[in-house]
């Protein structure tokens, strides 16, 4: 997750220039909702041919369909909820190291707090098309600011947070792929090696080179005001100067051994949870778990649910993971309900989480980090 800091100011997203006289109030004016409505046509078209693909998918598969089904209803319950409590023990990892990043910078983060923050963010990230990710970074960035932690230490907890989660997948995916014993296997492991330490690296030089730090800020900018078109929180001329002051903060907080060890065993212990949670699945639909091709299937789904190209990666993560079970021996008729159970509770479950701690966080401490920053 990436820190996101708002400004709510009235200008416009081109260079920070003030919005004309006339725009100030562009959401009230007609003008405005026009292209909405002939948007409306276009969105009308593309669910209709979404349906029209699904009733065609139904008809052409209609006999795997049913085999799938079979799988499903004869799913053993006891290993589904199995599943459930080792999905909820690897968000808890995630939950645990936040509280320790932010301890280990001098800040806190009560259990109950960090714990409603972690599912809300995950499903705002899940369910928010195209910008889940950012829009879950600010939310979590604004609520652990409004628990009286620093902006500085919030954004550098969530920083390391990221790293580690990246590394901790490289190791993953190194391990999956050496275990095939393959040219290939080792060839993918040195890639996830390096994609693992490619951004630490990247963000020691941000943090301790002032002109990759400027370029960065100058990327950031632009970024800013592209998205200001559809953000109003980044209509700032002032997010460059804001992302400077942040990353500047960065460079003071140091993480200790200690304090490190324990980020990488959560964000490791998060992983292997999670593929503990599909190992279940296979189980609770009676298949064998393919151990030797289990990571490198995994990978495949989790690699494809980080391309979000839709919420929560739905219909894309569930071709992806059944496919590479199919690749790894396994049947159809088993792969697919073991992957829709495994998406039960690794999905829908958080996701219904999280929900429930959204509509339960009172209004008043949502708008807390806004009340704070103005004063």
């Amino acid at each position: 997750m990436r820190a996101v800091d708002r400004d709510h100011g009235a200008v416009s997203p081109e260079e920070g220039q003030p919005l004309p006289a006339g725009q100030l109030s562009a959401p009230d004016d007609g003008p405005v909702a026009e292209p909405a409505g002939r948007r409306r046509p276009m969105g009308l078209l593309l669910r209709g041919l979404l349906v029209l693909v699904a009733v065609v998918l139904v008809v052409v598969f209609r006999h795997r369909i049913a085999e799938w089904w079979d799988g499903l209803v004869g799913v053993a319950w006891k290993w589904v909820l199995l599943a459930a409590v080792v999905q909820l023990l690897s968000m808890q990892c995630l939950v645990q190291q936040q509280r320790g990043l932010l301890r280990a910078g001098g800040g806190s983060a009560p259990l109950g707090s960090a714990t409603s923050t972690i599912y809300a963010g995950n499903t705002i990230s899940a369910t928010v098309p195209v910008a889940g990710a950012a829009a879950s970074a600010a939310y979590t960035y604004r609520r652990l600011h409004a628990l009286g932690n620093s902006t500085g230490l919030v954004g550098w907890a969530l920083a390391v947070s990221g790293i580690a989660a990246t590394a901790s997948l490289a190791v993953v995916l190194a391990v999956g792929s050496a275990v095939t014993g393959s040219l290939v296997g080792a060839l993918g492991a040195f890639l996830a090696t390096v994609a693992g330490v490619v951004p630490v690296a990247g963000l020691v030089l941000v943090l301790r080179h002032a002109r990759t730090r400027a370029v960065v800020v100058r990327w950031v900018s632009r970024a800013a005001a592209v998205l200001g078109r559809w953000v109003p929180a980044l209509r700032s001329d002032r997010v460059g100067l804001r992302v400077d002051e942040l990353l500047s903060s960065l460079g003071s907080f140091r993480l200790s051994p200690l304090a490190g060890s324990a980020a990488g065993f959560y964000a490791l212990a998060n992983w292997l949870l999670d593929v503990a949670t599909l190992a279940l699945a296979l189980v609770a639909v009676g298949a064998p778990v393919p151990w030797q091709g289990l990571l490198l299937a995994w990978a495949a789904g989790a690699l494809a649910s980080s391309a979000r190209l839709t919420p929560g990666g739905i219909g894309v993560v569930e071709t992806a993971l059944a496919s590479a079970l199919v690749a790894a021996g396994l049947p159809a008729s088993q792969a697919v309900p073991a992957v829709l159970v495994y998406r039960l509770v690794s999905l829908w479950l958080l996701v219904g989480i999280g929900a429930l701690f959204l509509v339960a966080t009172p209004a008043g401490r949502r708008r807390a980090p806004d009340h704070a920053a103005k004063a």
